[in-house]
This record gives structure tokens, sequence and C-alpha cells, in this order.
């Protein structure tokens, strides 16, 4: 990784987390609102009771998320079953992170951690586990994915913040061009989806949630360059690429 690429990464990972430490209600740019029902394996990752990431549902007491969203020691829980982060839902207490073992703070590769909480969930219409992708069902260009969360959403060059759900669709861009917006950045374990144009991403706040294809989880929000911006779409970690990593440690 290039010295100035390394900084604009680590600049743009903690941008991703510390603003939703401060302000608790962040949304996905230029997406449109979403009932937990159509999406129940959306969780809310807190520290200290503050929304700071999303996850995924994967099985009663497993989730995943980004491993940047575990900064540091904490006490970190989920949050589940909930449209607006005002609901009470379900508030179950993290147990322990798993971070990848490759995972490294000052880059973007392997950034995926597995949430074991302290107790299991019990399965309704607005808490259900997003599946897992198969051997035979790589990621693949074009597929479009629904990224949702409560992150930042910028309209007319202005931050509006929302207690609400959100979804925003994203193709997956060809990995070639992807590598030439993000030199030394991307890896097998990476890849880029949005809109070359701008105008549609994930952002603040939405850093650990789901990137679901036709219900299978083939993303996680990791990283990019601000949010919608013309040129550079969004970072997401390759589910498909570490799917060994979360059977092997998930025990699933």
């Amino acid at each position: 990784m290039s010295k100035q690429m390394n900084a604009v990464m680590q600049v743009y990972l903690l941008v991703m987390l510390v603003p939703a430490i401060a302000k608790t209600s962040m949304r996905i740019v230029g997406g449109r609102p979403i009932p937990i029902t159509a999406i129940p394996y959306q969780l809310s990752l807190r520290l200290n009771s503050r929304p700071i990431c999303g996850a995924a549902l994967i099985s009663p007491s497993l989730a995943v998320s980004a491993a940047h969203c575990f900064p540091r020691p904490g006490a970190y829980s989920i949050k589940a079953g909930i449209t607006s982060l005002k609901e009470a839902g379900e508030v179950v207490h993290v147990d322990r992170a798993q971070i990848h073992p490759k995972y490294d703070s000052n880059g973007v590769d392997y950034d995926i951690a597995l949430v074991f909480l302290r107790c299991s969930l019990y399965y309704t219409s607005k808490i259900r586990p997003v599946a897992l992708p198969r051997l035979d069902q790589p990621l693949r260009v074009g597929m479009v994915g629904v990224v949702s969360g409560w992150g930042v959403m910028f309209s007319n060059n202005a931050k509006s913040f929302s207690n609400e759900l959100r979804e925003v669709e994203a193709p997956v861009l060809d990995w070639q061009k992807c590598k030439k917006v993000y030199p030394g950045d991307m890896t097998p374990r990476l890849f880029c989806a949005g809109y070359l144009e701008g105008g549609k991403d994930s952002c603040q706040g939405d850093s650990g949630g789901p990137f679901v294809v036709n219900g299978v989880l083939y993303g996680i929000v990791s990283a990019g360059m601000d949010c919608a911006q013309p040129g550079f779409p969004g970072i997401y970690t390759n589910v498909f690429e570490l799917r060994g990593f979360i059977r092997e440690y998930g025990n699933i």
C-alpha cells in the first residue's frame, strides 16, 4: 500500500466509525427507507449502548461485521428486530469478537469479524439469519446487492440524519477497474460496488453492514473514498472468499 493510499484508507476507516459514535442517527446515501421485516438479518452494533456500525445475523448466536468496528475493548452489544434506532428491539451483549487473524488495522484486507452473542436470539418476522454463499455461488460482476444500515445520507450537498433503517442497491463492479481506483489496496478478499457517477453509496455508520444479493450475504461494508463521490465506489469485504474463516471459527 502506498503511503498516500495508506493515509487515505486509515482516515476513512476512522471516519466510518467515529462520527457514528457522536451521531447516533446516520444513514445510507441516496437510498430509501425499508422495514426490518424486509431485511430481518440487519443488526445495529453498539458500543456502550451507542450505535457505531451494522452487522448481519447468520445464526441465532452469531453475526458478522467489519473488523474495524472493534477498535478497542469495550461493552459491545447488538440490537435486533428494529426499523428505527429508537425502538427497544432485542438487545444482546457481545460475548466476544473474533477478528480475522490476518487483519491489519493499517489496511482494509481481511476486514471481517465474527460476533459471538452472549445468548441466542429467537427468530421472528423481524429477526432471521441471512444465508452465506455456497461454493457454487461466487460473486460476479454485475450482481446487484442491497446495502442497508443507519449511516449518513447526503441531500443537496448537506448531511441529514434519521433513525430509520434505509437501503440502497449497488452493482458489483469489475475488480480490475476498482484496482485502478484504489491502487495497492484491492485484494481477492475485497470488491467494489456502486456507481462511478456517484450519488448512491454506503456511508459513515454503515460499516460492518450487509451487502446481500437474493438473500445471500456477499459483502460487508468496509471502506472507500468519502461517500457517493464520482469515481470512487464503495469497498466491501468479499464474504465468498472468506467463507472458510466463517465456517472454521464460527463452527457453522
